[in-house]
């Protein structure tokens, strides 16, 4: 599978990763860890290398899953998780940034991945109250990579300003943000900076957590226990039958083109050199073999433009 440099770093991620907020079990419906563990080893099969994952996930469960299951070939995947958001004993979330906080989690993680070291740490969330300063997240970071804890920094769901004040502090190597055809945002100010700093640019929520796949109708419902029930705005009741009818006009160009829907969304991110990876989830191996087929084929630059033109920026997507 091709390769791309996550920014400037000796970092070179498969162009389609594997995200593993699935992996830990809740938020998704029903999810079986059997499933999951034949789907980590399907990608692995067909050259997939570079694995997301948060301790967030399902409160520890998805990097547990996914240590275990890349133990064997953990010298030739990348691993990458976060640090930030951490919960009480009634696992209510919040977002600690504080240099004793990260030093807990670094170790954590360590000790569920069941590995010495991971390859790109990621800041979960900016800390929207700026109680802990940039200068003392970021510096404990550069003191991880420097005990070899880490390879490389990351940040995810960052503005550019937030980057550019994490940057004044240690060397950012990628930003991950939530990019796909409904959301475009990142066009106008993430993902071009992001291009001219050379940073790595890791969308994730590819899909549109399923609704570029095309299997949702207008009537389609969601158990209370699924993110899509209450995390994600383009599930909202009056905007998701808009979008269901929109990805029909998107499946009459895919029927054109000859590939599945799934695979044109993901193609379209990867059109962009800016973009270095893209981390579609999975619950099933099959779910991964058709992620993974979208590497082998690439978009005309007609095809590009065309679909585009469909799915214009939209503001209200925000997440």
């Amino acid at each position: 599978m091709e390769t791309r440099r996550l920014g400037n770093s000796e970092l070179y991620p498969s162009v389609i990763g594997f995200g593993a907020w699935a992996a830990g079990r809740n938020g998704w419906g029903q999810v079986e860890e059997r499933d999951i563990r034949l789907a980590i080893d399907k990608a692995v099969d067909l050259g997939i290398t570079f694995f997301d994952t948060a301790p967030v996930y399902g409160f520890g469960e998805s990097e547990r899953v996914l240590g275990q299951s890349l133990k064997a070939v953990r010298d030739k995947v990348l691993i990458a998780t976060k640090v930030g958001l951490v919960w009480d004993d009634r696992f209510q979330v919040d977002i600690d940034l504080s240099r004793e906080s990260i030093i807990e989690e670094v170790d954590a993680s360590l000790r569920r991945l069941d590995t010495d070291y991971i390859d790109l740490y990621q800041v979960h969330w900016p800390d929207p109250k700026g109680t802990v300063p940039v200068e003392e997240t970021f510096s404990i970071l550069n003191e991880l990579v420097q005990a070899g804890k880490i390879r490389s920094i990351g940040v995810s769901n960052f503005s550019v300003q937030q980057l550019v004040a994490a940057q004044s502090v240690a060397p950012i190597i990628s930003l991950q943000s939530p990019y796909n055809l409904f959301q475009r945002q990142v066009e106008y100010a993430e993902l071009p900076y992001s291009e001219k700093q050379q940073l790595g640019f890791i969308p994730y929520s590819p899909l549109a957590q399923g609704l570029l796949t095309g299997k949702f109708n207008p009537l389609s419902t969601f158990s209370d226990d699924d993110i899509r029930s209450y995390g994600n705005p383009l599930y909202k009741r009056d905007h998701f039958e808009g979008n269901v009818l929109k990805v029909e006009l998107l499946e009459g160009i895919a029927r054109n083109i000859g590939k599945p829907l799934g695979q044109v969304a993901i193609n379209w991110l990867l059109y962009n050199k800016a973009v270095t990876t893209v981390i579609p989830g999975a619950k099933t191996a099959v779910q991964v073999q058709e992620n993974a087929a979208a590497s082998r084929w690439k978009l005309s630059r007609e095809d590009f433009e065309q679909i585009s033109r469909l799915f214009e920026p939209d503001s209200s997507y925000v997440i």
